[in-house]
């Protein structure tokens, strides 16, 4: 939906009162400029703790200072610790019955509390919730309490906030999948997309540039439009509250989104130059193609803008303030470029520039002061792709990246687009690593570890509370969401049965922003025994009570020796005080069988069987390892199944079937071992033999030569005629043979056949020719030929005398 045509007064009373959960005063704000809002039926009465208590966070906590009317925010907790129970009064102003108290999964209402559904209130009544909060993830976290009553058929909502304290195990590499809510029907759902944001409730944030939504994914995973119509708003990003901000570059303009509702124009049309000394008022200045957008915990909202490069504005208290930042951010000309801000109000930025790829980091204190005082986070004097496992100051990184994000734990993460990868930069020790792409353009992998799938062009990446990475890539058709994690993923290649793989590596990091200790662990799943850890190429403490830092990271070796073929998986399982208290890296192989030697003894090849006479087929399956094949071979004839088939192996590892055929010529007998639990099936293998007749007819075989004798530099032809008695003519193939040496193979034509070129020594050479017979003649071999080759005297040069000389030719002139 496009802005709501508010008049001034109306975006003067949106700003003053910006209710994230309770906006109904803004949305019920009429065009008379006079009227004032009705009270609702229930609000939150104002907390009697008081606001030092929450109001004033330790370093890195999110600031809910300046909270909007009707929502609450509260103290600091850890996940699994049991925090006090907060007093949050409702007041009545008018008479009504509560039907329905719902919180989500962050806060829980105590039984205990004075407001009970089926209670009847009067105009001036309040009752006592008793809420505790339990984060259910690390950092900033967003929270609703439903009040449902008789009085109206639209429940109240109130906003809840608090900051969580929790152990995220993340893994290298992950699974990776789709959200299935990007590719409905086969087609990707977004187009040009290249911001993502996470509010405190994990729900996931989508600027859709090419299609001018702003969409977010709901707990069912299903994309819903926040906003529509709008032309390619690019930056996305979310405050304390939940309230959601988008950019237009092509209309200068910033707009904010209160409580799923109205779209609210957050800039004006003013001019001024808005340095840190003397900002301007954020509602009266046009911003210069405002871009990607980064919000840092205390609401200060960061933003590519083309004024000096990029931009700063504080989003509460109302009206905000806004500020034109300086160095060395004027290359930051182009609203797609990256920029993001850290939890200690640090920006990051791309220099791409002269052969130049790197991720800069300057202070907003030098950015507001116009200090051009930066630090190299990643990148060099080279674009390119280098560095994993080392230093990212040491390594190349392309000269495009779509967005940068930041995790609890300080991890920075940023799609290197060019490179087709996702890398992530560990906070603690500066090493850069590819958590999701293989480098080749491609819609590939899910299922399986990120870090062999194919990203095509990946622009935004964001990071929940649970360590799941988000990346916006290309797909066939459109841009779809692929999801890193929760679990991690390890595939292995092919294993031998009973042999041991080499062992594979997984990564195991704490994104959170507590420790996490460790209770224990195990492989477990389907084919648990498969799969052990590699005390080599483990450096994790696996021991009941280790614990791992926010931050810190451990690896932890698998060895794959599958005991059986086929598809083999199990789960290495990290037990501890993370949320969801178990912590999972899928694992999987596929075992395979050695294959045995496998062999066709009997007919040999080309033999021929008297037709009504019975004769053996009989095959052979070894091995040189133990144990011995066993199982059974399914054998053959011309495609049809010989009668006992399948024959089972002896114990010499062979089987044999006996075979009677009356049908005259050429026969196929086929075998195929069907494997057993230690050998792999092998075959199919073939023998192709010829059915006689039982009484064969005699044939006559003779031999003559183009010379004899011959000279031993020349070759001699041969021709060989197979006649019948009854003068037919034969077919089928001759070989003329010099004892055991066959000089050459000929088929016959009208019953002759000639070998050209023969070679022989010198000397009487004895020479036969042999038919191997067909259906109805028998084989025969002829009489003994006499090859008799001269020596070289014969094959001295004819000597010629000189050749005449020829006079020129003389050429004489016309």
């Amino acid at each position: 939906m496009r802005a709501l045509p508010l008049r001034a007064a109306l975006w003067s009373a949106a700003l003053m009162c910006p209710i994230l959960f309770a906006s109904t005063a803004v949305v019920a704000q009429s065009e008379h400029d006079s009227a004032q809002p009705a009270k609702p039926v229930i609000e939150l009465a104002p907390s009697a703790v008081p606001d030092a208590f929450r109001l004033l966070p330790e370093a890195g906590e999110a600031s809910f200072e300046n909270a909007p009317a009707n929502f609450h925010a509260f103290a600091s907790a850890h996940v699994g610790e049991i925090a006090d129970e907060e007093q949050l009064t409702l007041k009545f102003n008018a008479s009504t019955q509560l039907t329905k108290i719902e919180s989500t999964k962050d806060f829980l209402v105590s039984p205990a509390s004075s407001c009970q559904v089926g209670d009847r209130y009067s105009e001036g009544d309040s009752c006592v919730l008793l809420v505790r909060f339990t984060p259910q993830g690390a950092g900033r976290r967003l929270g609703k309490l439903t009040i449902s009553h008789a009085a109206s058929p639209q429940p109240m909502a109130f906003g809840l906030g608090g900051f969580g304290y929790a152990p995220v195990l993340s893994f290298t590499p992950a699974l990776i999948t789709t959200v299935p809510g990007t590719y409905p029907s086969g087609v990707g759902l977004l187009s040009g997309a290249q911001n993502l944001a996470v509010d405190g409730s994990d729900t996931l944030y989508i600027a859709d540039t090419g299609n001018g939504d702003i969409r977010y994914m709901d707990s069912s995973a299903t994309f819903k439009n926040l906003a529509s119509g709008y032309a390619s708003p690019l930056g996305v990003a979310v405050d304390t509250f939940g309230e959601v901000y988008f950019d237009e570059p092509a209309a200068n303009a910033m707009y904010v989104i209160f409580d799923y509702g109205p779209v609210v124009k957050a800039s004006g049309t003013g001019t001024a130059s808005c340095p840190a000394s003397t900002p301007c008022n954020l509602s009266s200045e046009a911003l210069g193609t405002p871009g990607e957008m980064s919000m840092d915990p205390y609401n200060h909202l960061m933003f590519v803008d083309s004024h000096q490069g990029a931009a700063f504005s504080t989003v509460q208290p109302i009206p905000a303030n806004l500020v034109f930042l300086y160095d060395p951010f004027p290359y930051q000309q182009s609203p797609s470029a990256a920029m993001a801000v850290d939890a200690g109000d640090n920006l990051y930025s791309l220099w791409a520039n002269g052969g130049d790829c790197e991720i800069t980091q300057q202070s907003l204190y030098n950015a507001e002061n116009s200090n051009v005082i930066f630090n190299k986070v990643a990148g060099g004097h080279t674009c390119g792709f280098s560095g994993d496992g080392g230093q990212a100051g040491n390594a190349e990184i392309g000269a495009k990246i779509g967005q940068i994000a930041f995790d609890a734990a300080g991890n920075l993460y940023f799609s290197d687009t060019n490179n087709q990868r996702v890398r992530r930069i560990d906070y603690t020790t500066g090493q850069i690593n590819t958590i999701a792409g293989d480098g080749v353009a491609g819609y590939t992998g899910d299922g399986g570890q990120a870090t062999y799938a194919g990203l095509s062009s990946p622009t935004g990446v964001a990071v929940d509370s649970q360590g799941q990475v988000y990346i916006i890539s290309s797909a066939a058709t459109g841009q779809v969401v692929r999801k890193l994690g929760p679990n991690g993923q390890l595939t292995f290649s092919n294993q031998a049965k009973g042999t041991k793989s080499a062992a594979r590596v997984v990564t195991v990091s704490n994104t959170g922003n507590s420790a996490m200790a460790l209770t224990s662990y195990n492989i477990g799943g389907t084919n648990s025994g498969d799969f052990a850890i590699d005390p080599t190429t483990t450096s994790c403490i696996l021991t009941a009570g280790a614990t791992l830092y926010a931050g810190q990271s451990c690896k932890v070796g698998i060895i794959f020796a599958p005991s059986a073929s086929g598809a083999r998986t199990a789960a290495l399982n990290f037990l501890g005080n993370t949320v969801t208290g178990t912590n999972t890296v899928r694992l999987s192989g596929s075992g395979t069988l050695p294959a045995p030697t496998f062999t066709i003894t009997a007919p040999t090849s080309g033999a021929n069987e008297k037709a009504g006479t019975a004769f053996n087929f009989s095959v052979s399956v070894t091995s040189t390892t133990s144990p011995a094949p066993t199982g059974t071979v399914k054998m053959l004839l011309d495609g049809a199944a010989i009668s006992g088939s399948p024959a089972t192996l002896n114990g010499s590892g062979a089987a044999t079937l006996s075979v009677t055929l009356s049908t005259l010529g050429s026969h196929t007998l086929s075998a195929t071992y069907n494997g057993d639990s230690n050998y792999a099936a092998a075959g199919p293998i073939t023998r192709t033999f010829t059915i006689v007749s039982a009484t064969l007819k005699p044939i006559k075989v003779t031999v003559k030569s183009s010379a004899n004798p011959a000279a031993v530099c020349s070759t001699v032809a041969f021709s060989v005629t197979v006649t019948g008695t009854g003068g037919e003519t034969l077919t089928g193939t001759v070989r003329l043979m010099k004892g055991t040496d066959m000089l050459g193979e000929a088929s016959l034509s009208n019953g002759a056949a000639l070998l050209p070129n023969v070679h022989l020594g010198v000397g009487t050479n004895v020479l036969t020719a042999s038919y191997g017979g067909d259906s109805t003649h028998a084989a025969s071999t002829s009489a003994p030929f006499s090859q008799v080759v001269s020596d070289s005297a014969a094959c001295l040069p004819i000597v010629r005398g000189p050749r005449p000389i020829r006079a020129p030719i003389a050429f004489l002139p016309w």
